[in-house]
């Protein structure tokens, strides 16, 4: 990814690595005061970011990346934190465990960083030494490991400890009674855990559900095998943690058999406009859920994130991108951390104070979170939209629906 910025403002050479800022000309700010703290001199404060910055998941990760640089270049921007500019470090771990530990140790030992950011699918191979280092941590939960460790903070739990009922009670108020899940079984870090959930706060409301495992890109048998079970067990309710093509080709055809569906919720990003040109109306109805304010709904929240992604990652021409907005709430939290640590932050002071924080909603992208009490569990509360009845368009169903915790 190549960022046009003035080298002078925006990045320094470290171990052979290009280190980013995402300020530009003419934001510098009055220095902070001198602190002892490793990553934090006067006038900023470096922080290493790990992602697979290589392989076939290089491509995904870059939209991360962008994010990172939309919200630290906007913080930057205003003069910092507390007149210091944030600056990155990146190292990518290949998305492989062993080098995910290899690249932590250099990051904090050698490159001398503050925290850490991960984009990382593998970051619990560095987690029991960053915890130990004591070491802040702010990145995508895709893992078990983030609801075990007290320095690392997230917004989201794919692995959470519990679940809720919001799913189930959602289907019920909808009018569903019986359902499908249909799952990416090959995905163990996100659709299927994803699927145990939704049956979990299925069954919470008395709602019974098939559960099949499938492809991303559902096979004729597979989509055979779907209308199958849906005509023979009266069910009225299909959901989906598995691509949103994927879900549309299924949905598609049973709705030409004629089979009547009362609820369909998909997990994945809300269906694009070429593949609402595609089905149309045989949509009509389909409902995304995210844990984050989606993209479609206009608000000051969105318009402020389209702005920072316009002005300080340009290089991304598609803020509509779910990984871009991601990376920009993973450097929203970052920033609110050194926020909470003070005028002289240390690693301890990001930790506790972020912890306290009762009420974090990065700026209305997000329904409210206190990061202690809800440390390693379900959220309760949820954003809905839906393909409107025309198939041409999205609408707001709630942005704000909630329920309750199970256990």
């Amino acid at each position: 990814m190549k960022i046009k910025y003035l080298a002078a403002c925006c990045a320094i050479a470290l171990f052979g690595v290009m280190v980013l800022s995402g300020c530009r000309e003419g934001t510098m700010s009055t220095a902070g005061a001198d602190c002892t703290t490793p990553g934090v001199t006067r006038n900023q404060v470096n922080v290493g970011l790990i992602y697979p910055d290589s392989g076939v998941t290089s491509n995904i990760f870059t939209a991360f990346r962008s994010g990172i640089d939309a919200r630290f270049g906007a913080a930057n921007a205003a003069g910092g934190i507390n007149g210091r500019h944030l600056i990155y470090t990146l190292r990518s771990d290949e998305a492989r465990a062993s080098v995910n530990l290899s690249v932590s140790r250099e990051l904090v030992e050698q490159a001398k960083v503050f925290g850490i950011l991960e984009g990382s699918i593998v970051a619990s191979g560095g987690a029991d030494y960053l915890a130990k280092a004591e070491i802040p941590v702010v990145g995508l939960a895709s893992e078990k490991v983030w609801a075990k460790y007290r320095n690392m903070f997230t917004f989201a739990y794919n692995f959470p400890d519990g679940a809720v009922d919001t799913f189930g009670k959602f289907v019920k108020e909808r009018g569903g009674t019986r359902a499908l899940i249909f799952y990416n079984g090959l995905d163990a870090t996100l659709s299927t855990p994803l699927a145990n959930q939704f049956n979990i706060s299925l069954s919470a409301l008395g709602i019974p559900a098939a559960m099949v495992a499938g492809d991303n890109d559902p096979s004729a048998t597979q989509v055979e095998e779907a209308i199958r079970l849906i005509r023979t067990n009266g069910i009225d309710t299909i959901i989906g943690s598995l691509d949103v093509k994927g879900l549309a080709k299924i949905v598609s055809a049973v709705r030409q058999r004629g089979l009547n569906i009362k609820v369909i919720v998909s997990s994945s990003e809300a269906p694009s406009q070429d593949l609402l040109a595609q089905y149309g109306s045989q949509l009509a109805g389909m409902t995304t859920v995210t844990n984050y304010l989606p993209l479609e709904v206009e608000s000051p929240a969105n318009t402020a994130y389209r702005k920072a992604m316009s002005a300080y990652a340009p290089e991304s021409r598609d803020s509509g991108q779910t990984l871009a907005l991601l990376g920009y709430l993973i450097g929203d939290i970052f920033v609110r951390g050194l926020q909470e640590a003070g005028a002289c932050p240390t690693r301890q002071g990001f930790i506790d104070g972020l912890r306290a924080v009762k009420d974090y909603d990065a700026g209305g992208l997000l329904n409210k979170i206190d990061f202690e009490a809800d440390f390693g569990k379900a959220e309760e509360c949820y954003s809905f939209i839906q393909v409107n009845s025309t198939g041409t368009g999205m609408e707001v169903v709630n942005t704000n629906f909630c329920g309750s915790r199970l256990n």
